[in-house]
Parts: structure tokens; sequence; C-alpha cells
């Protein structure tokens, strides 16, 4: 469903295979053993992450810290393999999304997707929600958005995950 200034979607409904191929070829070719090089601001562990009580309330906070377009021109990049699970994703701007989620267990899933990914993705993850800038894994221009300081502004967590090769 289109809603003025933003494209809204539910994981079942979209799917492009971006992601997927992100993933895929990690999952694939790299034992599980191998850590993932990734860089964190803040332990995990430590904090208490901001929640959001939904994904528009959300996007409207990261456009208040980094800005995000009025209208995107582009539609969310949802994985097929998280069909199933809680999650609404909407565009900030080009390359760059908010997701929110309804349950752990698709918070969970959805970070195990990206730590996994063989691409490399900047991140900052919250109590219930995550902007990911998928700029760089598309060989797109850096899209210009500051997460670090999204990440320090909104109590979230700052990290890179430079991928682990590709196939």
């Amino acid at each position: 469903m289109m809603i003025t200034g933003k494209r809204k979607g539910m994981a079942p409904i979209a799917a492009i295979g971006v992601i997927v191929g992100l993933t895929s070829c990690a999952v694939n070719s790299q034992p599980a053993a191998v850590p993932q090089k990734s860089t964190t601001t803040q332990p995990a562990a430590a904090f208490q992450y901001r929640e959001f009580a939904s994904v528009d309330d959300a996007r409207r906070a990261v456009a208040g810290v980094i800005g995000c377009d009025d209208e995107p021109k582009t539609d969310p990049i949802i994985n097929p393999d998280l069909a199933g699970f809680t999650a609404e994703y909407v565009v900030c701007a080009n390359r760059v999304q908010v997701v929110w989620f309804k349950t752990e267990e698709a918070r969970n899933a959805e970070h195990q997707l990206h730590s996994d990914s063989a691409q490399p993705l900047t991140i900052v993850e919250g109590g219930n929600w995550m902007v990911v800038d998928m700029s760089e894994a598309l060989d797109e221009p850096p899209s210009g958005k500051d997460l670090r300081a999204l990440a320090q502004e909104l109590g979230g967590n700052f990290r890179y995950v430079s991928g682990v090769g590709s196939s």
C-alpha cells in the first residue's frame, strides 16, 4: 500500500532478490566458524535501546536526525527469506531504509540475516527498529547519511558489516 511520501510493505508482500544475493553466497561458501567483520560503537548488552510504536514513528525519528526523502523513488528491499516474520519496511532515502519489528523473533531474524551478509552494510539497531544503508552493497554512491550520529542521537547501536566475500 502506498502512503504519500513513503512506501510501506509487509515482508511476505514484496520481494527483491538483492538481499538474497547478499546473504546466500556467505551462508553457502563460508564455514560457520568464520567470524564476521563488523564494528560497533557500543556494546549490545550494556544498553537499553529506544523503541518506537510503529514504523511511521521510527521513520519520523530517523528523518528528524538524518533527513529522509519526502517522496522516496524506490520501494523497500525485503528479503523473501523473512516471509512470515512481522517486520515493516519503509524507505528513508535511496537505498537507506527503516525496518520496524512487531516481535523480537523478527528482529533477531533480520539481525542474523544482515550479520551473515556477503556484502557491506551500515546498520543502526534499536530496540524494535533498524536502519540499513545498502548503498555500498549495491555499488551505489554513498548515501551521505550519518548513521553514527543517528545511533548516538536515537540511542541505537551502530555497526558496519564489511561482508565475508562474494561467490
